[in-house]
């Protein structure tokens, strides 16, 4: 672990952008159709008890990241184990992201090769990582009164250009609860709530631990719905079957603003909305991973910034070959792989934690 503390303001404010980060994006929860908010709404809901995981375990270890009392509770072996195929987890979480932005960029940079797109993304979150997370957390703070100011203008303009289309939402529950919940299940459970697992990696720094519950759920509660009314948007203004064959639904709604013929072709704007959003989610992704290397292998984090770097650029163009196998892929983790480090895993120390505590007694 570096030495750096956090405010409980800069937790809520960096949950919040990861929460929105690339999962704002793309048509997620595609296949509830017209209830695909209420899905998105549902997987928040099932994620809370993942926050209530994760602080049973920050409150026994208020010092130490995942990684390290990983190995406090299942032993020096297994315990580094499970820390390694963390760092897996995180560095391929982070080469996802990044793969969106691959695929996000060329709707506006055209003929730019996508390598070329990933090294200019990646470069300026590697600096980041070696600022350390202080200096990340702190710049969050600055770029959240865009996000937030820009969303606000987006959610204004969309009202008074007249493209909001109720009928696009009804009839809400058509798909069926089973569709709806399973969707959730599969999906939005995971993607973006599982995901908060990073932030094991993290709330070690806070300076206020007691606030550690409080700003945890504010940050998450707050992304999740503003996640949720976001998509809610796009359901309105473009209906299901549009928003659930385009690469970026959220784009397509911005491109159909347009104010008295003055106000209109605001897409580049949102861009780099949502760029700044991706770059926080990969950013946070890779801080988790390369604390976590440090912690297992005790070196500085520093040495590991440019290696997991290559690993993530590498990952993020090789590991599939086509937007539509890279959106495949993420299915298949989000419905068994995501889970078992989300759930699986932060469960199984809290049982032995618990186990422990009560024979102790």
């Amino acid at each position: 672990m570096e030495k750096a503390k956090i405010s409980a303001i800069q937790l809520v404010v960096i949950l919040y952008i990861f929460i929105l980060g690339t999962t704002v994006i793309f048509p997620l929860a595609a296949d509830a159709d017209q209830a695909a908010w209420i899905s998105i709404l549902l997987g928040m809901v099932l994620g809370l008890p993942l926050l209530l995981i994760y602080h049973f375990l920050y409150k026994m270890y208020p010092n130490l990241v995942l990684t390290e009392y990983s190995k406090e509770i299942l032993g020096k072996y297994l315990g580094t184990a499970v820390g390694i195929l963390y760092v897996v987890y995180f560095l391929y979480g982070a080469a996802r992201d990044v793969r969106d932005a691959m695929d996000l960029a060329p709707l506006f940079l055209h003929g730019t090769p996508v390598s070329v797109i990933g090294i200019m993304f990646l470069l300026p979150i590697l600096y980041g990582l070696f600022l350390g997370i202080e200096v990340l957390l702190r710049t969050g703070e600055i770029f959240i009164v865009y996000i937030v100011s820009t969303g606000i203008l987006m959610i204004f303009f969309i009202f008074i250009s007249d493209i909001f289309q109720y009928e696009n939402l009804l009839p809400v529950l058509e798909p069926g609860w089973k569709k709806i919940v399973g969707t959730a299940l599969k999906q939005t459970w995971m993607a973006p709530f599982g995901e908060v697992v990073c932030f094991t990696m993290i709330f070690a720094y806070l300076n206020k631990p007691k606030l550690q519950l409080k700003a945890s759920f504010m940050g998450y509660i707050i992304g999740g719905l503003s996640l949720t009314f976001f998509h809610f948007l796009t359901i309105a203004v473009l209906g299901a079957d549009s928003r659930g064959t385009s690469i970026s639904p959220f784009l397509r709604m911005v491109q159909k603003i347009e104010v008295a013929e003055i106000i209109q072709r605001l897409d580049a704007l949102f861009m780099i909305w949502l760029l700044v959003n991706d770059f926080f989610k990969v950013a946070i992704f890779m801080y988790a991973a390369v604390i976590g290397g440090a912690t297992l292998f005790k070196v500085s984090k520093n040495v590991l910034i440019l290696p997991f770097g290559a690993i993530v650029f590498f990952t993020s163009i090789f590991f599939a070959d086509s937007y539509i196998t890279h959106m495949a892929q993420g299915d298949f983790a989000l419905a068994y792989i995501y889970p078992i480090f989300a759930l699986g895993i932060p469960f199984l120390l809290c049982i032995v934690v618990f186990i422990r505590k009560k024979s102790k007694k």
